[in-house]
């Protein structure tokens, strides 16, 4: 039985973090208006981090500076550390304890195959391993950035925290959010789906700098026309997609079979 962590009544203390950095929209579109209804603190990556996922620095002391980013906030924390960084950091010495973590909004989707990278959900990671409920948020694609409706997410987001006031989230589950980017108006609604998958190829690029020296470039063009990718699916069709994730990721159904099948036996 799912044991649900309850949320503090009408007004949260919540903590909003990133990994795009805190200076981008779509934090300060995100801190703006959950303000208006709780306590929000923001501890944020002084700079963009690419495919950072859960990682957390531990070969050298973190800077913090406090800065004012006058959206509403109680405080914020420029961080030159990782988004797990900021979570530890908030919760053990910047802010305390709090009820909710935030993060977003990303600038684009965390679906399939990408979120074991995902500094987004990386951070929802490390709160759900600290007993803290939390979800993170993310914004489909624009190649036009005129075009990133952040405000679809931010007030999706605000609704989705009333929404968890009195619906909690189990212990030891995160929520991935994507959103697709559209005016809210022409979001047909919200879909409960599994994370499926999203993959790639042509994953590595060699490429030689001006020293003549070989380097290498990850990143992948996207398979077409995937069956299985069903949150993209779903951002197709202009629902916003929520995926329930586990901090723990045993598999518990092939542990049971292991336990009552596998016999090793070291050699004499």
């Amino acid at each position: 039985m799912l044991k649900i962590m309850s949320l503090n009544g009408d007004y949260m203390k919540i903590l909003i973090t990133n990994d795009d950095g805190i200076n981008e929209e779509g934090i300060k579109k995100l801190v703006k208006i959950i303000s208006q209804t709780n306590d929000v603190y923001v501890a944020a990556p002084e700079k963009k981090l690419h495919g950072i996922g859960s990682g957390v620095t531990f070969d050298r002391p973190i800077k913090v500076e406090r800065c004012q980013m006058n959206l509403g906030e109680i405080a914020a924390f420029k961080i030159y550390g990782t988004p797990a960084d900021c979570v530890i950091l908030s919760k053990e010495f910047l802010v305390g304890n709090f009820d909710l973590l935030i993060s977003g909004i990303n600038d684009e989707p965390n679906i399939g195959d990408d979120v074991r990278f995902s500094g987004t959900l990386g951070a929802c990671i490390e709160a759900a391993f600290s007993g803290i409920s939390s979800f993170g948020v993310s914004l489909d694609y624009s190649y036009d950035k005129e075009k990133k409706m952040f405000d679809t997410a931010a007030e999706f987001s605000h609704c989705f925290v009333e929404f968890l006031k009195k619906n909690g989230i189990p212990e030891g589950v995160f929520l991935n959010v994507n959103v697709p980017n559209i005016e809210i108006n022409k979001v047909k609604g919200v879909k409960f789906v599994p994370l499926g998958r999203r993959r790639y190829f042509d994953r590595v690029h060699k490429v030689k700098n001006p020293c003549n020296q070989e380097l290498y470039w990850i990143w992948g063009k996207i398979i077409p026309h995937q069956n299985d990718d069903i949150i993209g699916l779903v951002l197709k069709k202009n629902y916003i997609s929520i995926t329930p994730l586990l901090a723990d990721n045993t598999s518990y159904d092939f542990l049971k079979e292991m336990i009552s099948k596998w016999k090793i036996v070291f050699p004499n």
